[in-house]
């Protein structure tokens, strides 16, 4: 007689790990250019959002101190505008008040370097601590090898 498996118990197996880099569907934000992919990736953003363009636009307006109008959303997040750039400290505002991890990431693409969430920051120290640690005694144990060769 076959035990019949347990419903409520999940299937360890089948358990992915979630990801740690945060990211768009790359089908969304491929583009030719960079200028492209910029105006594709906040375009993401801003959807992702939920809120209304007049109402990101103010909150950033109120983030920076100066006015920013959908206009202008809406130029930075448009392949056809090419000479609308959204500038450096205007972005980092905006991924900040969308809290958009993937806008960051997409962008950083092809750097080898990923936005990560602040509170992994102490898991990410610990393991150099480790990978040192590592190398530390692995350099012990030469002195060691070393010590024994020498007498």
């Amino acid at each position: 007689m076959r035990r019949r498996r347990c419903e409520q118990t999940p299937d360890l197996l089948s358990w992915k790990p979630p990801a740690v880099e945060a990211r768009f569907d790359p089908a969304r934000v491929r583009a030719a250019t960079p200028q492209a992919k910029v105006a594709r990736v906040l375009s993401e953003a801003l959807k992702k959002d939920g809120r209304s363009r007049e109402q990101i636009a103010a909150a950033l307006s109120r983030e920076l101190g100066e006015s920013v109008r959908r206009d202008s959303l809406d130029a930075w997040a448009s392949e056809a505008r090419e000479g609308s750039n959204i500038a450096a400290y205007r972005l980092m505002a905006l991924a900040g008040l969308l809290n958009s991890k993937e806008l960051l990431n997409e962008l950083l693409d092809g750097t080898g370097l990923v936005v990560v969430e602040k509170r992994y920051a102490p898991l990410i120290t610990k393991q150099l601590i480790l990978e040192q640690q590592e190398r530390l005694k692995k350099m012990a144990r030469q002195c060691d090898t070393d010590l024994r060769r020498a007498r």
